[in-house]
């Protein structure tokens, strides 16, 4: 049961067309998740999960908690922190002026995983 399907949907400005292109499904499929006919199988829960930044649990109604608290980074992300901890102040201060520019929505792993 995706309790919650419908509401995250709107909320992020899908259509039911637009989500199931990026899940690869149709949009009767969608319609079905949303109405309770059927049910999405453990894979397509998880990337719903993905695609909306939130916890299967969340998902299905199972938990108000809309985010697990602990992010998963990568290799190169773990790098990357490890590195900014060593830089001089000043120089973060102008990283953090050019990344606040940039407001844009961060793609999820199975986005990423599409990526060249």
């Amino acid at each position: 049961m995706v309790a919650r399907l419908k509401q995250l949907r709107k909320e992020n400005g899908y259509s039911q067309k637009k989500l199931a292109d990026i899940l690869g499904i149709t949009q009767q499929a969608i319609y079905k998740y949303e109405n309770l006919a059927v049910e999405p199988d453990i894979q397509t829960l998880i990337m719903l999960a993905d695609i909306f930044y939130v916890t299967v649990d969340y998902l299905i109604g199972r938990s108000e908690v809309k985010s697990s608290p602990c992010v998963a980074l990568t290799e190169d992300e773990l790098r990357h922190l490890s590195l900014w901890r060593t830089l001089p102040l000043n120089f973060r201060r102008e990283m953090d002026s050019i990344l606040n520019k940039y407001e844009v929505r961060p793609i999820s792993r199975a986005e990423n995983e599409h990526l060249p």
